[in-house]
């Protein structure tokens, strides 16, 4: 009798035995499991939460060797890894005004690491960092930092920064403004050419008719485009005086020092003829001190750009 109850016993140990390590064995395939999916997972930067975007660090570098190459160097501090198009990194300043990445490819950033994108852009216009403009990914709902002018670095954590906000905001309405003043100077234009058609057509017919009636329509018209242009020399223009006051006015900064560049090409001429064809004063700011500078642009209208003429 004490034979059988020792053999049930012994049956009885292997049983629980074996229950323990399996339950051991499957709670070991579950943490493994976990663990894969909390450290392999890969997403795309756009369906991150923004307390998740916010454990990222974007610095955006020029070389003074190279200042029209931009690196690009991410921290991830988040426990997924995370995928970028590098093409879609983009530098804008408008709209219309963008600059897109010229790296190929994809870069992924594993979790808790650090990855530097070398040359992500390459070949960039110097007049692109003159003024304040902002790095994104895809569109402008995804802001990574403000590139600065005043230094080669731009971190992410700028975009706190007001004084840049700021700046961002006036260049961005300037461009727009003088985007309206080029298409209706381009209007004006057009209209003054068909006016110019009109006006020779209507000569032509005189002539045929009458050739003395047409002589004196012809000196008439002279005189007439004569007044003309004696006019609109003298309409929506500005001195460099009073360039100057108002780019003052628009800076709002009683510490800086102004100044009319002048064109070096045309003698003691101060204005400078744009990439369209007008007329425009460059005014350049700076500190008392000469730490610092900043460019301005304004039309012969009156309109104010804080940027250096396009020339």
């Amino acid at each position: 009798m004490s034979k059988k109850a020792l053999l049930i016993g012994v049956m009885c140990l292997l049983l629980i035995s074996a229950g323990c390590a399996n339950k051991a064995d499957a709670d070991k395939s579950t943490s493994d499991v976990k663990a894969t999916e909390t450290t392999e997972k890969t997403v795309d930067y756009t369906s991150l939460s923004q307390s998740e975007r916010n454990e990222l660090t974007f610095l955006f570098t020029r070389s003074s060797q190279d200042p029209v190459s931009v690196d690009l160097k991410i921290i991830n501090r988040t426990n997924k890894n995370i995928s970028f198009i590098n093409s879609d990194f983009i530098l804008m300043h408008t709209k219309s005004d963008k600059v897109r990445a010229d790296k190929d490819g994809d870069s992924t950033i594993d979790s808790n690491s650090t990855k530097t994108v070398k040359n992500l852009f390459e070949d960039v216009e110097l007049s692109e960092f003159q003024t304040v403009g902002l790095f994104v990914y895809k569109n402008s709902d995804n802001e990574l930092a403000y590139s600065e002018t005043a230094k080669l670095s731009s971190r992410s954590s700028n975009l706190t920064n007001s004084s840049l906000e700021n700046s961002y905001k006036q260049a961005n309405k300037a461009a727009k403004a003088a985007n309206r003043v080029t298409k209706s100077t381009s209007s004006e234009t057009e209209d003054s050419k068909k006016n110019s058609t009109d006006t020779d057509t209507n000569t032509t017919n005189t002539n045929a008719n009458d050739s003395t009636n047409t002589n004196t329509d012809s000196s008439n018209s002279t005189d007439n485009k004569t007044d003309s242009n004696d006019d609109s020399s003298s309409v929506g223009t500005v001195s460099s005086d009073q360039a100057m006051n108002m780019v003052k006015s628009h800076d709002g900064n009683s510490d800086k020092k102004y100044a009319v560049v002048v064109d070096q090409n045309g003698g003691t001429a101060k204005t400078y003829t744009d990439s369209n064809g007008q007329s425009v004063y460059w005014i350049h700011s700076s500190d008392n001190d000469g730490s610092s500078g900043d460019d301005w642009t304004v039309y012969p209208n009156g309109t104010v750009m804080h940027a250096k003429p396009n020339l």
